[in-house]
């Protein structure tokens, strides 16, 4: 007697799947076409990050890597796992940002938008051509949640010409000028707008945001400094903006973070005793539920 086993609901599956590591997901979709369809669709890829553990991405030796965060909160050291990134890491190749688990990596050769779960890498082209060189532009990667597509923005130091990418359509347009971007850095992504530091001949650096929908600058009021030469450098802690304000001559640093449209000095801390001034800088990297920052200092990292 023939025993007919139920297929499983498709909702399911879906659960099911949701459970699965990377590594896994990336095996299963050989089972099937409908489990390819699914696994690479965007709601699941959404879901599946959502619920992984936090990660950081970092390039070393010419290999991109990963590492759970969560390992310290265990008192565990911090153990990584490289990449499966098809193409060559040149030195010069630089981590632009992520969003929603996509990767956004710049180098000489163009820009790519790689997802690590799927392993689909999507080659950038066009946007600035020489003699505009990769090191001239200051560039910005997020996601407009309205329009469910990633955008790459290219801001030309030299020029201030502003390019937006849509991975949607794969076309590039021209936006309206940047304000000033000789001498920008790449920007942060958060709640759909890029975030810059506008530095200003004699000034202090104005916080400029780009919406990513609307595709429209705005101004942000940066925190109230303490005196002294000061190196400044905007970043995302948790779900608000920071600007981390090092003073190399007192040996610390203030984290700045943004809550009601309002600046709050969050925490001061002390450089390292073999501290070597500017070369050594604190960057902000992610922050737990209870209050704990993973926060880097030249090539160490620190949770505090």
């Amino acid at each position: 007697m023939d025993v007919q086993v139920p297929a499983l609901l498709p909702d399911i599956i879906f659960k099911i799947l949701l459970l699965l590591p990377v590594d896994s997901l990336f095996r299963c979709k050989s089972v099937c076409r409908d489990w390819y369809k699914l696994i690479t669709h965007e709601t699941f890829v959404k879901s599946h990050f959502a619920r992984k553990k936090k990660c950081l991405f970092y390039k070393r030796n010419d290999v991109l890597n990963t590492c759970c965060v969560n390992d310290l909160l265990l008192a565990n050291p911090m153990s990584k796992t490289s990449i499966h990134y098809p193409l060559i890491v040149d030195d010069f190749a630089r981590l632009v940002g992520s969003a929603n688990g996509l990767i956004c990596i710049v180098q000489h050769e163009g820009i790519s938008i790689y997802n690590p779960t799927t392993r689909i890498c999507n080659r950038v082209y066009g946007g600035f051509v020489a003699p505009v060189r990769d090191y001239q532009v200051a560039y910005g990667f997020g996601y407009d949640s309205y329009t469910d597509d990633y955008k790459v923005v290219a801001v030309c130091k030299s020029n201030n010409k502003v390019k937006v990418y849509s991975l949607k359509t794969g076309i590039w347009k021209k936006v309206s000028d940047f304000p000033d971007a000789y001498l920008l850095e790449d920007g942060v992504f958060l709640n759909g707008c890029i975030h810059w530091l506008d530095y200003l001949p004699n000034n202090l650096p104005n916080i400029v945001s780009f919406d990513l929908l609307t595709e429209t600058y705005s101004q942000v009021s940066h925190p109230q400094y303490d005196e002294g030469e000061k190196r400044l450098d905007l970043g995302v802690l948790g779900d608000r903006l920071c600007v981390i304000s090092s003073y190399a001559q007192k040996a610390m640093t203030d984290i700045w973070v943004m809550q009601d449209d309002s600046w709050t000095n969050s925490l001061s801390i002390m450089y390292p005793e073999d501290h070597d001034g500017w070369g050594r800088f604190w960057q902000t990297y992610w922050m737990s539920n209870d209050g704990k920052i993973l926060i880097r200092f030249g090539y160490r990292v620190f949770l505090i």
